[in-house]
């Protein structure tokens, strides 16, 4: 299955709160609302690259 790399929004506060006054009660509502500002700047990892890496960086100590 896939994973989503959502940054929440500012404004979202909990499941169904929003400050904008928007319905935030389903998924990915907020990237869809046009008053979507995202909360910080963060920079989502390559989980699988990673993982490959440090298998790759274990073989070769093996070796």
């Amino acid at each position: 299955m896939a994973h989503y790399r959502e940054t929440v929004c500012a404004y979202y506060v909990a499941a169904g709160q929003c400050r904008k006054g928007r319905q935030a009660s389903h998924q990915h509502y907020c990237q869809k609302c046009d008053k979507y500002m995202p909360r910080a700047r963060v920079r989502h990892m390559n989980q699988k690259k990673k993982k490959l890496e440090g298998i790759r960086k274990r073989e070769m100590r093996e070796e």
